[in-house]
């Protein structure tokens, strides 16, 4: 008997998977090398200009911004601390406010 022949039964799909491997570092150095690699061509062949100047620029701003943050938090809570010690002092030493001050907390 040839039933198998006569009645087709569907295969099962194999899925054939290949992994690949991704290596960032490679790619990174593979960047770096193809970089180099065009520069070199460009300051044989004479078109090579470096880019100092907007590098340095930039990164002279961003230490610039970070140094006026520090300093700026820095005065602020100097001036903080100053406002509270004139508040203390106009407080403890004018007789009006602290009057009123008597009045309202001495129950």
């Amino acid at each position: 008997m040839r039933l198998r022949q006569i009645i087709k039964l569907p295969e099962y799909k194999k899925y054939k998977y290949k992994p690949l491997y991704y290596d960032k570092r490679k790619e990174i150095l593979d960047a770096k090398i193809q970089k180099a690699k065009d520069r070199k061509e460009s300051i044989e062949k004479g078109d090579y200009r470096p880019d100092f100047k907007g590098k340095f620029r930039s990164s002279y701003r961003r230490e610039i911004t970070l140094k006026q943050k520090k300093a700026a938090k820095i005065r602020f809570f100097l001036l903080i601390i100053f406002f509270v010690i004139i508040a203390y002092v106009l407080i403890q030493k004018s007789d009006a406010v602290g009057t009123m001050f008597d009045l309202f907390f001495s129950k």
